[in-house]
């Protein structure tokens, strides 16, 4: 194929907004019992809804797995709340042995999902290393911090290309050829347009106060999350046009990603504004308006190695390092 066919997604938000009205009046009655299979259920629809190249993802979980992996998940939590309260020792122990454990259990849940996930039939998956995920989400950017986080667009690029290039579909590798470049573009920009937003609120603010004090707490109110839409708006455009635009599925798939800052922007600032005011119950239109947009900016070429990917990737029962 010589051009990028757009990603269709087909989802409906009524017809979410009953699916996930139920799971979650289901998960309530319950006490939580029902919330793996409310999981399930919810992701299916929106995965079954993805279409790319007149074939479909699906979500393939078992409720009993997340369940089961809460519930393993609900006690250790309840042992280490124990541990806090009545025995100090064994509670820093067990904090050690968490943090140990850490990229090892990051390691596992990205592995679950991605095998759960499958597109012609092919599952995902993770093959990331301990040394390496220790590395990319626990020491580098810890040490970012020393740097007052301007090496934070640096660890970013280096964990996104960690996870990437450690993705597989079916035998097939995924590769990435991402730029620091970009990622410290992606920051100055984003830090520019918040403290842009910043001083306009400000300014705001301070003349609101002298003409209206009331509306002052409006301003701020919405400022705030102006401030937040734009900022992640920024760098979310700048970072999946570059990561998407830049990453191949060999011998399956290229991609081309064409999200604009205005359009986002708006999307994520009236979503935001929807989930506060309906207390919450706008979820599934916010959602399904987040995967339009997503997918519409979104062009998949595939090749001829689409039809030949072998589905060698194992199916993990576990999902108690997800949880």
């Amino acid at each position: 194929m010589t051009d990028f066919n757009k990603t269709i997604f087909s989802g409906d938000a009524a017809q979410y907004f009953r699916i996930w009205i139920t799971n979650l009046f289901l998960t309530i009655i319950t006490l939580g019992i029902y919330s793996p299979w409310a999981t399930v259920a919810n992701t299916k629809y929106l995965y079954q809804n993805l279409n790319i190249d007149g074939h479909r993802f699906d979500y393939i979980a078992q409720p009993i797995q997340i369940l089961k992996g809460r519930l393993i998940a609900l006690f250790l939590l309840g042992l280490f709340s124990f541990f806090q309260f009545f025995n100090e020792i064994l509670f820093y122990i067990s904090l050690g042995v968490i943090l140990i454990a850490t990229p090892w259990i990051i390691n596992r849940s990205i592995s679950f999902q991605l095998r759960m996930t499958t597109y012609r039939n092919v599952s995902f998956d993770f093959q990331g290393n301990y040394g390496s995920s220790f590395l990319y989400f626990l020491l580098l950017p810890f040490l970012s911090i020393l740097t007052l986080y301007l090496a934070l667009p640096l660890v970013l690029k280096h964990a996104n290309h960690y996870v990437i290039s450690n993705t597989k579909f079916g035998d097939k590798e995924i590769v990435a050829n991402l730029s620091t470049t970009e990622y410290y573009r992606a920051f100055l920009a984003t830090c520019a347009a918040a403290m842009g937003i910043g001083l306009i609120v400000a300014m705001f603010i301070y003349i609101s106060i002298l003409v209206a004090p009331i509306t002052a707490v409006f301003i701020g109110f919405l400022g705030y999350i102006a401030l937040i839409a734009v900022g992640s708006s920024v760098w979310g455009s700048i970072i999946r046009n570059h990561t998407f635009n830049n990453t191949k599925v060999l011998s399956v798939a290229s991609f081309n990603s064409t999200m604009e800052v205005g359009p986002y922007t708006f999307i994520v600032f009236t979503n935001i504004l929807a989930l506060i005011f309906s207390l919450g119950l706008a979820y599934p239109w916010v959602a399904i308006r987040n995967m339009k947009y997503l997918s519409a900016t979104l062009g998949v070429k595939t090749e001829e190695g689409l039809d030949s990917v072998i589905d060698d990737i194992p199916r993990d029962n576990s999902a108690i390092l997800d949880e």
